[in-house]
């Protein structure tokens, strides 16, 4: 299946007649409705306004609203340019020439998330983007190439599910820091790179945990904390370099790789995360949360 086939003539919109992105997005759910796919008109329309303005991707001059909803019967898509740029929200922060509205119910996550990962893939292309832009209707629209030539492929890859790159640390920063940006960030690692992005190591809760609560005990007392030096080392371990702490034997994967390999990995040798390269250098991590709750949630 590629992505034109996936568009119906009547939910592709050039031009819209909206101009705010509640509307637009009314629009293009009224046109999925008028398709037969959606089983509640009511529920769908209060799903669709209800997440906006916060639940939109933003892939170069798109907007992608995306939605696993039991109110439509099939994955299903909408697409609309407008003629004029369209805010995100009332301050204007953020504009987009395109709007794309996609719906599956929750038994067709897998499916959701190839064709919301294609759709991005396609449109941070600026060939795909400038042909849809000029085309003057929907029909053509629909002919257009590059458009018509891209595939919704049929299995999850690692790149479909993973967190592209937020956080990573540098083999001199110290423990200290990073345990702060753990704690910041709420995340149970950090990959260490080198100045080329190359991944060195992992530091997860299991280090800062060796390192440094042997620093802290408890007293008898009150059951207060207090700081205390190891018995080995007078030096305060949080300012140990995390060269000196990191796990070296940490496995990466593709991002090009099947989910369900990686998955399978994940279970056979009990492995809870991994970072995520492309020719070497670090473009995301995956975990086993990540899987669960972009294939199981809703």
């Amino acid at each position: 299946m590629n992505l034109v086939e996936l568009l119906q003539r009547d939910c592709v919109v050039v031009p819209l007649t909206a101009t705010t992105l509640s509307d637009v997005a009314s629009e293009l759910a009224e046109r999925l409705i008028a398709s037969d796919a959606v089983n509640d008109p009511e529920g769908f329309r209060e799903l669709v306004l209800g997440a906006l303005p916060r639940d939109v991707l933003v892939i170069g001059q798109a907007f992608l609203l995306h939605y696993r909803t039991d109110s439509v019967r099939r994955l299903v898509a909408a697409l609309g340019v407008g003629k004029q740029p369209i805010p995100r929200g009332s301050d204007a922060d953020k504009v987009a020439d395109i709007v794309i509205l996609l719906a599956a119910p929750p038994k067709e996550s897998s499916a959701h998330l190839r064709a919301l990962s294609t759709f991005a893939r396609a449109l941070s292309r600026q060939e795909v983007t400038d042909a849809i832009l000029q085309a003057p209707d929907a029909e053509a629209l629909l002919q257009t190439a590059p458009l018509s030539d891209v595939e919704v492929p049929g299995y999850l890859t690692v790149r479909d599910v993973m967190v592209p790159r937020r956080l990573s640390v540098h083999a001199d920063t110290t423990l200290g820091e990073a345990s702060r940006l753990m704690a910041a960030h709420q995340v149970g690692a950090l990959p260490v790179v080198s100045d080329g992005d190359e991944v060195l190591g992992l530091v997860t809760y299991q280090e800062l945990l060796r390192h440094l609560l042997p620093v802290y005990v408890k007293r008898e007392s009150t059951g207060n904390l207090r700081a205390a030096p190891r018995s080995d080392d007078s030096a305060d371990p949080h300012d140990l370099p995390v060269r000196e702490i990191m796990d070296r034997s940490v496995l990466c994967v593709s991002e090009d790789q099947m989910l369900a390999e990686v998955a399978t990995m994940m279970l056979a040798r009990s492995i809870e995360r991994f970072p995520v390269v492309r020719e070497g250098v670090l473009v995301g991590f995956l975990t086993r949360a990540d899987i669960v709750r972009r294939l199981f949630g809703r």
